[in-house]
């Protein structure tokens, strides 16, 4: 396996990401994950879905189920920001953010992909401890811990879907373009669901969307572009 760009005819061929040895082996421990985490907790699963959507008993929703869920979340959440890092490396070596007189190698590819993993997975971290100090000093602990809940198992659930995504836009020669509309669309639904909890939640009552639009932005769009800024940083930094 060739593991980064070489040379053929005296010229320096293009770096892949299908080529990486590190972003495979990313790749098989993700499929591995999901595979497993189906196969040993789908009933699970589909309990958390079906009461995610439900307007009955919500304040059970993730209630007392069993302490190994916290560890299904968790390995989702760190398979969430992996995948997403590997797309945007994906938009780099497609030349979507650098220009194409620049080339991606192997070193520089390996730098990116581990500090595109560690903006995303701070940002996951620093959002649970944003929402909880907000949602301590505004709601009771019983709401807070069910969007905390709530939240992280949306986002698990939007990181298994782009898993198919990602190997097809990887390995599996996925236009260009659909590589970039169709996690668009997943995150835009995934944040369709986290305004209508949040909304369930917090603010069921119908003065409550003025609250809930302050809300959400302030949480939701102001964190995004200090993660996009810190993108941008690191491509200045090692492009």
């Amino acid at each position: 396996m060739m593991n980064g760009p070489g040379v053929i005819g005296g010229e320096l061929t293009p770096y892949l990401l299908s080529d990486d040895e590190w972003i495979t082996g990313i790749l098989i421990g993700c499929f591995v994950i999901t595979a497993c985490i189906l196969s040993q907790g789908k009933i699970l699963l589909l309990q958390s879905l079906r009461k995610l959507f439900s307007t009955h008993e919500i304040g059970h929703l993730f209630h007392k189920q069993p302490a190994i869920d916290s560890y299904f979340l968790t390995l989702l959440t760190l398979q969430t920001c992996l995948l997403v890092s590997i797309l945007l490396l994906k938009f780099q070596s497609d030349g979507f953010v650098i220009s194409t007189t620049e080339r991606l190698t192997t070193s520089a590819s390996s730098i990116l992909l581990a500090c595109y993993s560690l903006v995303t997975v701070l940002y996951c971290i620093a959002k649970r401890y944003i929402y909880r100090f907000i949602n301590w000093i505004f709601f009771d602990k019983a709401k807070n811990n069910l969007w905390t809940d709530a939240y992280f198992f949306i986002l698990s659930i939007f990181g298994m879907l782009l898993l198919p995504v990602t190997l097809l836009a990887v390995y599996g020669n996925l236009p260009f373009h659909l590589s970039i509309i169709i996690p668009v669309f997943l995150f835009f639904l995934m944040n369709l669901i986290f305004i209508y909890k949040c909304f369930s939640i917090f603010f069921s009552q119908l003065h409550g969307s003025f609250y809930l639009f302050l809300y959400f932005c302030t949480l939701e769009i102001l964190p995004l572009l200090v993660v996009w800024k810190g993108i941008e940083m690191v491509n200045d930094i090692f492009l």
